[in-house]
């Protein structure tokens, strides 16, 4: 039997490895272990009583929670009875969920615990096609007693009963799945409108995957290695670089017990691959240098003497030239007093698949990550168009997004457009065919990406083409490079760089990362109360300011930053400022602080800044900040 659905990986490594572990969970400081029997038979159980409950080939099922067993269970079985799975972000509010599931025509609902069943109670009304609501976790839900709720178990209990009544049917469903089938609806981050359905074939899901292995993958995954499985599932990399992978190597899934306490359970799993977006690296870059700064005085002169070999190691490897025996004997006596610590403290001493996309990475951090021993690589793709570009072993520029593919033939359009055609781009946004026409031409997928293949055949993104920007004085700059580089700094969360066509200067918008700034500000003896109070510091404008000069010591005199703010609150998804995935929504950030913006641009050194937020009950609130603004 050809292995070209996601169920069929699944029957296979429960055939040739039934009780081997596949899945480690942590609970309670505990982690515990699930077989490939443990895992088919509750895929197939929780398939057939959905079966019974009436799903058919080609409905769709949504799923909204943390990663837990469950979760993927469920996101399997519907697949299983070749159904689509929606899984959703785990911080969705009630009204994503309703978009989500209406435009979706989702007939089921599968939620982890009270907090999104509660989610789903509060917009009922509104989901007429849904005809149950399936949670797993059951602490707290003992008086809810609607008739279209209903327990995992309970689901499972009828598919036994469906099994013992149709024996071999889950078996006959799986065999009859085809590759070219929906698996996925993996909805866009919706930074230029509604978020798109875009549809996922099982196939496509299996090559990209089988791509990111082939190309990054150096040594094969086996089954005694271990992925951490910390990416959100509703987002495309997740399969690719998280359960497919486990499903078509039989390396072991492994899942933290919360998203508080990822970092800690990664140090005890230290996992072979994982891909993190470049906010999640950068923040890896951040957590290393504040505990250098925390550090005794013995481990900061280590580090001080080792970071310049670190440099040169790194320098060595993007330049692809030797370092030379003595500089080698040098950064391993340094990888033996600082650096492997540094990599066992994140989680990184067996990582050999480390991987990053999305959008920018500053080439400073990626740099500093290859100077430490971790071999991270870029690559360049889209959930609509797939994989694209990577990093292969020994071809790694950090401003590049690795070379061209097999089987992928890109083109930059005359608007300067990033635009290609391969076997992965994906079938359409289900129920938008003009948004699908607007992307998909005679076979060619239109990204709406700005960037250059450059004289050694890499790819270099700058930044979605609709953002790009141009001053008043015709001088161009691409907002994401900029933002890249200030996220280099612990000091700073985010960034956003501002200026047009209306404009005669670049200026930023600084998220302060209140951690380690506050850390700073402690030991200097400054006092502060609140996120707003200490970003409105006029100490921390000054650090603030070196942060800057830095940035601008790397960009062109005309694209320099002029004038900057310390934003008193940090950029929230929930108040749709971030994309679930951490994107900035630029035109939203632009238009909710357009006061602030026309105050930078004025002659004011200082803006009353009133702005509206939205406590996790939905209630609404108001906070009012006078925000200072510096010259740079």
């Amino acid at each position: 039997m050809e292995l070209d659905t996601i169920p069929k990986l699944l029957k296979h490594q429960y055939e040739i490895r039934p009780d081997i572990a596949a899945i480690r969970d942590k609970d309670y400081g505990i982690w515990n272990e699930y077989t490939w029997r443990d895992t088919y038979n509750n895929v197939k159980w929780f398939s057939l009583g959905l079966i019974s409950l009436g799903l058919q080939p080609g409905e769709r099922g949504s799923i909204v929670g943390d990663p837990d067993p469950e979760l993927f269970w469920a996101q399997w079985a519907i697949q299983a009875a070749r159904g689509i799975a929606v899984v959703m972000f785990t911080d969705v509010l009630g009204p994503e969920v309703q978009y989500y599931v209406t435009h979706s025509d989702s007939r089921f609902i599968i939620a982890r615990d009270q907090e999104q069943v509660d989610k789903v109670i509060s917009i009922w009304d509104e989901l007429a096609g849904v005809e149950k609501v399936i949670y797993w976790y059951y602490k707290g839900m003992t008086k809810y007693d609607d008739t279209y709720l209903m327990r995992y178990d309970e689901v499972q209990r009828l598919g036994r009963k469906y099994e013992e009544e149709h024996p071999g049917s889950f078996e006959k469903i799986i065999a009859e799945g085809e590759g070219k089938d929906i698996s996925n609806f993996f909805y866009t981050s919706g930074t230029t409108g509604l978020p798109k359905g875009g549809m996922l074939t099982h196939i496509g899901l299996i090559k990209n995957t089988q791509k990111i292995l082939g190309v990054l993958g150096g040594n094969p995954l086996n089954e005694k290695d271990d992925i951490l499985c910390y990416l959100p599932p509703a987002w495309f990399a997740e399969p690719v670089y998280g359960s497919i992978p486990h499903l078509l190597t039989g390396a072991k899934l492994n899942i933290p017990e919360e998203p508080e306490t990822v970092f800690n359970d990664m140090r005890e799993i230290a996992p072979v691959m994982i891909l993190g977006g470049p906010k999640q690296w950068e923040g890896w870059v951040s957590m290393i240098e504040a505990g250098i700064e925390n550090a005794g005085l013995l481990e900061k002169f280590i580090y001080k003497v080792f970071r310049p070999i670190a440099m040169k190691r790194a320098n060595a490897v993007i330049e692809k030239k030797e370092m030379g025996l003595g500089w080698n004997v040098l950064w391993h006596i340094g990888n033996v007093l600082i650096f492997h610590g540094i990599r066992d403290r994140i989680g990184m001493t067996r990582a050999r698949l480390c991987n990053t996309g999305a959008f920018v990475l500053a080439p400073e951090s990626f740099a500093f990550l290859t100077g430490l021993g971790i071999g991270l690589r870029q690559g360049y793709g889209a959930t609509e168009g797939g994989l694209v570009t990577a990093h292969t072993l020994d071809d790694i520029t950090p401003d590049t997004c690795g070379s061209i593919l097999p089987g992928v033939e890109v083109r930059i359009t005359d608007e300067g457009e990033i635009v290609w055609r391969s076997d992965l781009v994906f079938s359409g946004y289900h129920k938008n065919p003009e948004a699908t026409e607007k992307v998909l031409r005679d076979g060619w997928y239109h990204s709406g990406d700005s960037g250059y293949v450059n004289e050694n055949n890499h790819l270099v993104f700058l930044d979605r083409l609709s953002e790009m920007r141009e001053l008043r004085g015709g001088e161009k700059f691409a907002p994401q490079y900029i933002e890249s580089r200030f996220r280099f700094s612990h000091y700073i969360k985010d960034a956003i760089s501002i200026g047009n066509r209306d404009t005669d200067y670049v200026s930023a918008i600084i998220n302060i990362d209140y951690d380690n700034v506050g850390r700073w500000a402690e030991k200097k003896g400054i006092t502060y109360t609140t996120f707003t109070d200490l970003s409105q510091r006029r100490e921390v404008g000054d650090l603030m300011k070196r942060q800057v000069d830095r940035v601008n010591g790397q960009l062109p005199h005309e694209t320099r930053i002029k004038k900057y703010v310390l934003l008193h609150k940090e950029f929230d998804a929930d108040e749709a400022e971030l994309t679930r995935t951490r994107k900035l929504k630029r035109s939203i950030v632009e238009e909710k602080y357009a006061s602030l913006i026309d105050a930078i641009y004025g002659e004011q050194n200082i803006c009353t800044v009133e702005t509206e937020f939205t406590y996790e009950d939905g209630r609404k609130g108001k906070i009012s900040a006078d925000v200072n603004i510096y010259e740079a």
